[in-house]
């Protein structure tokens, strides 16, 4: 029954926080936009939460805890590193990029969720960490096929060339 459960457990962590996909073999434009569209909602979900954290400053020693410290800032070191690595088109930072968010949508986010029902914060921040978490599934999704197109650029040229 414990082998069971933690195949059911470990499957869902593979479809969800995959960190390798199939290079992409049409439309990496699309691709690319939906890449950025999803880590820009990514930045921008996160500062909203930091400034939740930061005003007031109290907020840092209730649920800021668990997502600034218990891993110590990946929160604030992940996002920066995922626009690195995307600005930079390196495929080994984009999937260390991926490795930290699949730690934070395993260890910060959880914990966090739960510091945010014993303070009792208001549902839009419940909600904001709830569109992280299942941001970051989408962020795995679209990461690692940006990241393999990366790995083997001319996949796609050869894929067509040999269709036809």
């Amino acid at each position: 029954m414990c082998a069971r459960t933690q195949s059911v457990f470990y499957s869902i962590f593979i479809m969800l926080l995959k960190y390798h996909g199939s290079p992409p073999v049409q439309k990496l434009n699309l691709l690319f936009i939906l890449y950025s569209m999803v880590l820009s909602f990514e930045l921008v979900l996160s500062m909203i939460f930091i400034l939740h954290i930061m005003n007031p400053m109290s907020n840092v020693w209730t649920f800021g805890f668990p997502y600034l410290f218990v891993l110590p800032f990946l929160t604030l070191i992940a996002p920066l590193c995922g626009v690195c690595a995307t600005l930079a088109g390196s495929p080994g930072l984009m999937k260390v990029y991926s490795s930290m968010n699949a730690t934070m949508a395993l260890v910060n986010y959880p914990i966090t969720l739960i510091a945010l029902f014993i303070f009792k914060d208001q549902p839009a921040y419940v909600g904001i960490l709830m569109l992280l978490t299942f941001n970051k599934i989408f962020l795995s999704f679209y990461g690692s096929k940006v990241r393999q197109h990366f790995i083997n650029p001319g996949y796609a040229k050869t894929m067509e060339k040999m269709e036809t």
